[in-house]
């Protein structure tokens, strides 16, 4: 099982850090409304089928689907238009960093709720911080690929996924995974993919583009967060969250190798300072106890 749970988790940090990647090739074949709807439309009919498979109907009381719908919203609808447009406002070398600073986000914002931080995490947070400041001060360089726009859009997706983590993990535990994320990916999916229907017909993108983004909402939104949520339960979440590091990396170095992205040294090093923070934050340290568990895409 332990074997298992890290294939799993080993995957899962493969398939988000090329992930951003594929959204940013998506882009050029489809509209940020239309590579969103494809994506989760997909992976929100497997993840219902899954989750009506294993349990049937849920019967929750009325205000369990208010929460229910109220995380669909925040963890799907939010964060992928905020994702997608800020991948499409920037390098998918840096877009990858959104995800990594998740993290960071939790740890602040589970200070306002009474979660009090360990030493390491105050410190990977004034760390992380440190570099996404250095990042938007990249932005006024000349020659920089960096806009002010996009990573506020990216900043705005690590947030609204914070915000998401911080809301499921009671949910989680009182309605089950499965059902919960199955019927809040649904829900949230519902606002994105409507508006884009009547557009499907009139697209003639290859078929190579339409399969990638099949595959980019099956792996990214349903093998990947099963995966990822079964990692925390068997290792733990320290031993988990510490891998999302790699993440950013490999998206990074896709980005070089496969759309040829170029980064100034200042880009470069902010980037290895903000991936400092989370990583510092991260590190699994005896008797502590992860205030986060974190999923991505």
């Amino acid at each position: 099982m332990i074997v298992l749970a890290y294939t799993g988790v080993i995957l899962t940090v493969l398939i988000w850090g090329g992930n951003v990647v594929a959204v940013k090739v998506l882009l050029n074949s489809f509209t940020q409304a239309q590579t969103i709807g494809l994506r989760l439309g997909v992976a929100s009919i497997v993840l219902l089928g899954l989750a009506l498979w294993r349990g049937g109907w849920p019967r929750w009381s009325f205000r369990d689907w208010l929460w229910v719908a109220g995380a669909g919203l925040l963890g799907t609808t939010l964060f992928q238009n905020f994702s997608v447009a800020g991948i499409h406002r920037s390098p998918a070398g840096i877009s990858g960093l959104a995800n990594a600073v998740v993290p960071i986000v939790v740890v602040l914002l589970g200070g306002l709720v009474g979660q009090r931080p360990s030493r390491p995490q105050v410190m990977g947070v004034l760390i992380s911080l440190g570099g996404m400041l250095w990042l938007f001060g990249q932005t006024l360089e000349p020659g920089s690929s960096l806009s002010l726009t996009g990573l506020g859009f990216l900043g705005l997706s690590a947030l609204a996924w914070a915000l998401y983590t911080l809301a499921n993990r009671p949910l989680v535990a009182r309605l089950g995974l499965l059902p919960f994320v199955g019927f809040a990916t649904l829900i949230g999916t519902l606002p994105l993919i409507v508006p884009v229907l009547p557009t499907l017909g009139q697209l003639s993108a290859p078929l190579w583009a339409w399969g990638l983004a099949a595959l980019s909402g099956l792996l990214a939104n349903v093998f990947a967060y099963l995966a990822w949520a079964n990692g925390a339960q068997v290792l733990g979440a320290a031993r988990t969250s510490i891998w999302q590091n790699l993440s950013p990396l490999l998206g990074f170095a896709l980005a070089i190798w496969l759309l040829g992205e170029r980064f100034t040294s200042g880009e470069l090093g902010a980037a290895a300072l903000t991936l400092l923070g989370v990583l510092v934050a991260n590190w699994p340290v005896r008797a502590r106890k992860a205030v986060m568990e974190t999923a991505g895409q």
